[in-house]
């Protein structure tokens, strides 16, 4: 899930954005947390007392407290998070370098514009070394999240499939399943058996999808209509025939 936060002192557009991304995390299948914050002085006070945020869409000029010295504050605590400022004037561009910001965005932002942005930051932070650790027969593993493949399910045990290798755990799949849901790269639960990386989808059918090892993994008959239609709002879609 991304913890998202979005901080503008005017209530229409913050509300405007909070819509827009909670439309473009859905066409991309994305589990967001969006917190809105009416000035920088809430927003760095929040990050001071420990919570924190993936991503932060940022106004600059604000009362209280602008997005500059809010941001400033916030690095003090966190030096991950992506800072994506939008605003109405670029002037203080050159004075923002010091919080090491994502991306800028000039208002008005259309839709397009946000979406590119949230697909780049969210590659980002995906690019990042997250592990699934599991032990088994008295060995402690660890796999990239990123390079697996699938998820699947066998009686007692459940595969864990990556491009070069396929480790083995005693474990079930609802479990493994709830203890990636706080991960930042998606999984789709497309049958019971089997649960599978997002980005190793290589095409979808109304009843399979086909992986990036070619293996086809069907799509049980309760899960079409959702798995259908979130591919469906996906511009980079395709499908494959039988």
């Amino acid at each position: 899930m991304l913890n998202i936060a979005i901080c503008d002192d005017d209530i229409q557009i913050a509300g405007q954005m909070e819509m827009m991304i909670q439309n473009i995390a859905k066409r991309n299948y994305v589990d967001t947390d969006i917190e809105v914050f009416w000035n920088g002085k809430s927003l760095a006070d929040t990050v001071a007392s420990g919570d924190s945020f993936d991503i932060i869409f940022l106004d600059i000029e604000m009362d209280k407290e602008d997005g500059i010295s809010a941001a400033k504050r916030i690095r003090i605590y966190d030096k991950n998070v992506l800072i994506i400022y939008v605003t109405s004037h670029e002037n203080h561009m050159k004075e923002s370098f010091t919080v090491r910001p994502f991306r800028f965005l000039v208002k008005p932002v259309n839709e397009n514009q946000m979406e590119e942005c949230f697909k780049d930051a969210y590659e980002d932070i995906c690019s990042e070394d997250f592990y699934f650790r599991f032990s088994y027969q008295r060995i402690n593993h660890k796999v990239l999240i990123r390079d697996i493949l699938y998820f699947e399910s066998d009686k007692r045990k459940v595969h864990v499939v990556t491009e070069d290798e396929i480790f083995e755990l005693y474990g079930k799949l609802n479990e493994i399943e709830n203890s990636l849901k706080e991960c930042k790269v998606s999984f789709l639960r497309v049958h019971q058996s089997y649960l599978v990386n997002y980005k190793h989808v290589k095409g979808q059918s109304y009843d399979f999808v086909v992986m990036d090892n070619e293996k086809k993994i069907s799509i049980s008959e309760d899960r079409r209509k959702m798995i259908s239609e979130q591919y469906c709002s996906m511009e980079d879609t395709f499908y494959v025939g039988e």
